[in-house]
């Protein structure tokens, strides 16, 4: 069993972009992660590998704390505009025209993950902006694998839809 401070190295970037992938903030995304990071600290003894990979279960924490803001969020705010969406810092070896290209993609995509459902946008960030498989993604949403493969297709395909210019 790796150390917990390799574990939080190995596993910070995919945790941070599956959970910025879901609320689409940065400072918010921040705020969960170290929620998450913190539950995870207090409860590393009580890990059983016997039940699952730290993938499965560190995953399962951020989906539960990111489901949570929503619901903090949706209660606080059920009046208010949605938040402005923050976009990803683009690459610092880029010219102004590649930069430009790369913010109106990003911003087509937000638009594009934003008409997903809830549920097909938590598989999306759990497959590919975390990098797990379907087995795992199956493990913490408590889904058939073949299931989710299901509906990470159907999501995609969606997506392209989209994305496609008009």
């Amino acid at each position: 069993m790796m150390s917990f401070e390799a574990l939080y190295q190995t596993h910070f970037k995919p945790v941070y972009a599956y959970v910025f992938a879901r609320v689409r903030n940065s400072a918010a995304a921040e705020d969960i992660c170290a929620a998450v990071w913190k539950k995870c600290y207090e409860h590393f003894a009580s890990f059983d590998p016997e039940k699952g990979d730290f993938p499965q279960w560190v995953f399962t924490i951020a989906r539960n704390e990111t489901n949570m803001y929503w619901r903090k969020f949706w209660v606080k705010n059920i009046f208010s505009l949605p938040e402005a969406e923050e976009d990803l810092l683009p690459g610092q070896d880029q010219t102004p025209l590649e930069k430009l290209e790369e913010n109106a993609f990003r911003a087509q995509l937000i638009h594009a993950l934003g008409r997903l459902s809830n549920k097909e946008r938590d598989l999306i960030s759990l497959k590919f902006y975390s990098g797990l498989n379907n087995r795992q993604i199956a493990a913490v949403t408590q889904l058939t694998e073949t299931n989710v493969g299901t509906l990470l297709h159907r999501a995609v395909q969606k997506l392209r839809r989209y994305m496609e210019p008009v």
